[in-house]
């Protein structure tokens, strides 16, 4: 069949079309208005914003850097808080409050204290100064050291000396139990025997007789009492005794007399007085003490060799050539000078044995 032709007298589409052409029109109008408006817009902001450099830029980048880190130090901040919150670790604030209580003590301590900065610079000078002079002293004397030891090592050996003695050193020990001591005195070059109770029993014989003494214990005018020993020749034929007032209390001054005793030329002989009472002296039961001063130490050391070879131990005790021999009066007689007051610490002291101060004391019962 043939296709029917479309009528011709159908409506008309170009009045749709002139209102389309129209609508496209007024929009292309308005969109080159708006672009116009637009471009204005924009040169105005442009105008009122300040200028970007590259300087600007590469700052804004660093602040922007910056930024970045510090949010990632409070990430890790939050992070830990976060993990010590989930380990339930709570801060005590007490002891928070006490620690910032003490830490302020302390600074305020610090503040407190004033250093003298001068001061000390001037001490350290001081001391730098002394440090330097000690040091010079040091060298000087090293050196001083080394030429004498040069002078030393090119000095040939002398040998022995002709008249060297050998001396045994002493080896202290305790005498024998319930030994008693046999007291010698090396004095003016001679060896001689003290008995000191006999010659205290002498003393008091003497005081006695005096009748200036009437009790046992009383204070008694001492310049009589020295007066008494000075004008009687008490004693016996070896001793000759004296009175002397020391601290308030009187002593006895015990001298030789001339010419008595062994000296070591006669201690060689067997007739001498020393060695004839070492063979009535029995060692089990006797040990001799030897007092010995500064210019009788020859007379000593032959006693000794002598004691040694009749197995009798010994003890001895130095004292300088100026010592006195003091010993007390013995006895139950207990006598202070007239006017004299004891020390109120020391009520009564028992008769003290005041050896001179030069004296080098040793152990009472010990031997060498």
């Amino acid at each position: 069949m043939k296709r029917k032709r479309r009528s011709s007298s159908g409506a008309s589409l170009d009045s749709l079309l002139d209102t389309m052409t129209n609508v496209v029109g007024i929009l292309v109008i308005m969109l080159t208005v708006t672009q116009l408006g637009v471009g204005e817009a924009v040169d105005r902001i442009k105008e009122t914003l300040p200028e970007i450099t590259d300087e600007d830029m590469e700052r804004s980048k660093k602040q922007v850097q910056e930024l970045d880190s510090l949010l990632d130090l409070e990430k890790e901040q939050l992070q830990t808080v976060k993990e010590l919150t989930q380990q339930k670790k709570v801060v005590n604030i007490d002891e928070q409050k006490k620690m910032a209580e003490k830490l302020q003590k302390e600074l305020q301590k610090l503040k407190e204290i004033q250093i003298n900065i001068e001061a000390l610079k001037k001490q350290i000078a001081e001391r730098d100064v002394k440090v330097k002079t000690l040091e010079k002293t040091i060298v000087t004397k090293e050196t001083e050291l080394a030429e004498i030891k040069a002078k030393l090592a090119k000095t040939p050996d002398p040998g022995p000396t002709p008249n060297a003695k050998i001396v045994n050193l002493p080896n202290p020990r305790d005498a024998p139990k319930e030994a008693k001591a046999v007291e010698y005195i090396c004095r003016n070059g001679r060896v001689l025997r003290v008995d000191i109770p006999l010659l205290q029993a002498l003393a008091l014989k003497a005081i006695a007789q005096s009748r200036l003494v009437t009790a046992q214990e009383q204070a008694v005018d001492c310049d009589k009492l020295v007066k008494l020993f000075e004008n009687r020749n008490v004693g016996n034929r070896d001793w000759r005794i004296k009175l002397k007032p020391a601290g308030g209390v009187p002593y006895l001054i015990l001298e030789p007399r001339e010419g008595r005793g062994d000296t070591s030329e006669r201690l060689r002989k067997s007739s001498a007085l020393f060695r004839q009472d070492l063979q009535r002296i029995n060692p089990r039961l006797f040990y001799l003490n030897f007092r010995v001063w500064s210019d009788s130490y020859d007379s000593y050391l032959v006693a000794r060799e002598y004691a040694d070879q009749r197995g009798v131990l010994a003890g001895w005790s130095a004292l300088d050539s100026n010592s006195e021999f003091r010993v007390s009066l013995g006895g139950n007689l207990k006598l202070t000078c007239s006017g004299y007051v004891p020390p109120p610490a020391q009520p009564k002291a028992a008769e003290p044995d005041l050896p001179p101060p030069t004296e080098r004391k040793l152990p009472g019962t010990k031997i060498d």
